[in-house]
């Protein structure tokens, strides 16, 4: 018999039998859930503990996931998934070969549960000790590739020996699968010999499976790796269209935080409704199939009848029952987690002292990002004519004031007499040019530094960076203020004169890794502050500033990509938006996080 037409009969056996399938698979997955749910909750609430904040990277996901605590988890999951998918195609096989309710024939499972049970364990302890040659193995390819390695960094970089360690694990781990996919095949008979010859022992039903599929266990593999074919396919057609239909959906309704989580948590609600309805198809498809290798192999179906009102009576009153188990845990779980304690840092820097609210780079810009609670305030500085420290973003005036002075040929003075405040606003009028030494003490204790030495050449460098540094010992803010630049030779004489001071690069485009790089931050343009590059510095502890962020809805994912510092002209509106989103509780900010991973953002 051909794979499509065995299919056609599998499909038939269910079509007779589907309300009764329905029934039962809804109440088998309300109980299933209502065990993970508060599982889950309770796992992930321990995990939120540990990192203190929910936007996390994947090292820190997979630190916890190795841990002793998630290691436990982890394998409790793993283990009801294993007992409830062994209970369901159990349950299934009842309903597919009886009449009436589907409900009333999880109770004939129920009195053979201890024996499904013992082969349940009997299968587990095969396939861990199948594991554990494999496990030996694993542990010298690792003691031979990777032991001398940190292995956070062998993931983020990448080297040969990266490689070779991976090839030598996905070997293991296809062989491993390779001898438990046998052992599996040989064995999946046994449950329906437990169901229909109760056969209470675990060992005998094995020899059972065993022995009908003698001479037809490559046919029986071909059956169910073509099933396993068309189920994955299904899967990545189903969760491709529903990725794309959240994306679609949730780009529309914007990032105010509250519509994208109810969005995000309706659009959740419906993909595992979707999935769970395609999990149970083929739940049913796989004991309809296990079913007819058991008929084909000899085994006899004892039918079993359950019309009766009782049957419908305990049908209902269970689909009643397992339904509020699964709110109970749902509320359960909601609880659970929206209580965690978690708190996410990020630090607010006003671009040019704060260019939205005054003219930029002035005393007065600096006023209001101390009125608006920025962290940071990052100025540019270079040199007059008469080497006075300025602070001025362009080489000349014409943008900020219609002046055509240039600053490298202009005295002090000169530079003082051009008004920089009128073009920006009437209220901002006689505005002018400030030091580097007045910026220094208009900042005080109220607001820190970052200063940006724009050096007009090579030479100039070095001259510029001792200056500035000479200005801030006197000021006293060397442990409160830090440098960045364009120029890497200027970062690199102000790490050799002042190795206690942080130091930046600023890029906006990148060839290479500037992660290698001797510095302590980088300053980046938003679309390269990547998840990616955040995880890279983070093994050489460089931490990533993004710039220039002036739309608040850029916000929450940079946060999620774990981005240090945000750089922004419109301090309020960043810091209105940072204050709503650690607002949220727990739950409410994984639903944004989720939400930022489902739009792309």
């Amino acid at each position: 018999m051909t794979f499509g037409n065995i299919m056609m009969s599998v499909c038939d056996r269910a079509r007779r039998r589907a309300g009764p399938l329905v029934s039962f698979s809804v109440a088998f997955s309300l109980v299933e859930w209502a065990i993970l749910t508060p599982l889950v909750a309770g796992i992930l609430r321990l995990a939120l503990g540990t990192w203190g904040r929910c936007s996390v990277g994947n090292f820190e996901i997979l630190s916890f996931l190795l841990s002793p605590v998630g290691l436990a988890g982890l394998a409790l999951i793993v283990g009801v998934q294993f007992a409830t998918l062994h209970l369901r195609l159990a349950g299934l096989m009842a309903v597919l070969s009886g009449d009436g309710p589907g409900v009333w024939h999880a109770l004939d499972v129920l009195r053979r549960l201890p024996a499904l049970i013992r082969l349940g364990l009997l299968e587990s302890v095969a396939y861990l000790l199948l594991a554990v040659p494999f496990a030996i193995a694993g542990a010298a390819a690792y003691f031979a590739f990777w032991s001398s390695h940190d292995v956070n960094r062998l993931v983020v970089v990448r080297p040969p020996e990266f490689w070779r360690g991976a090839a030598a694990f996905g070997v293991l781990a296809l062989l491993y699968l390779t001898a438990a996919g046998w052992l599996y095949l040989r064995w999946l008979l046994a449950p329906p010999a437990v169901l229909f010859e109760d056969v209470t022992n675990p060992k005998a039903a094995l020899r059972s499976s065993a022995e009908r599929l003698r001479g037809r266990l490559v046919s029986r593999a071909v059956l169910v790796l073509g099933f396993l074919a068309v189920l994955l396919g299904a899967y990545a057609a189903v969760t491709w269209s529903l990725g794309w239909i959240n994306g679609w959906v949730l780009g529309r309704i914007g990032h105010a935080s509250g519509l994208a989580i109810s969005a995000t948590a309706a659009l959740l609600l419906i993909d595992g409704l979707v999935v769970a309805s395609l999990s149970a198809l083929a739940g049913v498809a796989f004991a309809a199939i296990i079913l007819d290798c058991y008929q084909k192999g000899g085994g006899a179906i004892k039918a079993s009848e359950h019309g009766d009102w009782n049957g419908r009576l305990w049908s209902g009153t269970a689909l009643v029952l397992s339904g509020l188990a699964a709110a109970l845990a749902v509320v359960s779980a909601t609880e659970l987690i929206a209580d965690a304690r978690v708190s996410e840092t990020i630090e607010v820097t006003a671009h040019r002292a704060g260019a939205f609210d005054g003219p930029e780079n002035t005393l007065a810009a600096l006023r209001h990002a101390i009125e608006a609670s920025a962290d940071w305030a990052e100025i540019d500085v270079q040199f007059s004519a008469d080497k006075r420290l300025v602070v001025i973003h362009d080489t000349d005036l014409l943008r900020v004031a219609g002046s055509p002075l240039r600053v490298a040929a202009s005295t002090l003075d000169q530079l003082r007499a051009v008004d920089l405040g009128s073009p920006f606003s009437p209220a901002f009028a006689g505005e002018r040019i400030a030091t580097l030494e007045e910026f220094l003490d208009a900042a005080g204790t109220a607001i820190r530094l970052n200063i940006e030495l724009k050096p007009k050449n090579e030479a100039e460098a070095v001259e510029l960076t001792d200056r500035v540094l000479e200005a801030v010992r006197k000021a006293g803010m060397l442990d409160r203020d830090r440098v960045c630049s364009q120029s890497f030779r200027a970062i690199q004489t102000a790490r050799r004169a002042e190795p206690g001071l942080e130091v930046g690069f600023i890029t906006g485009a990148v060839i290479g890794d500037p992660t290698r790089l001797d510095v302590d931050f980088l300053m980046v343009d938003r679309r390269l502050a990547t998840r990616a590059l955040v995880d890279r510095a983070s093994q050489r502890d460089v931490r990533i500033h993004a710039w220039t962020i002036n739309n608040p809805d850029h916000l929450a994912p940079l946060i999620d990509h774990g981005v240090a510092n945000i750089i922004t002209d419109d301090v309020a509106a960043i810091r209105a938006r940072l204050t709503e989103i650690r607002d949220l509780d727990p739950l409410e900010r994984l639903l944004l996080r989720v939400r930022n991973g489902l739009i792309g953002s």
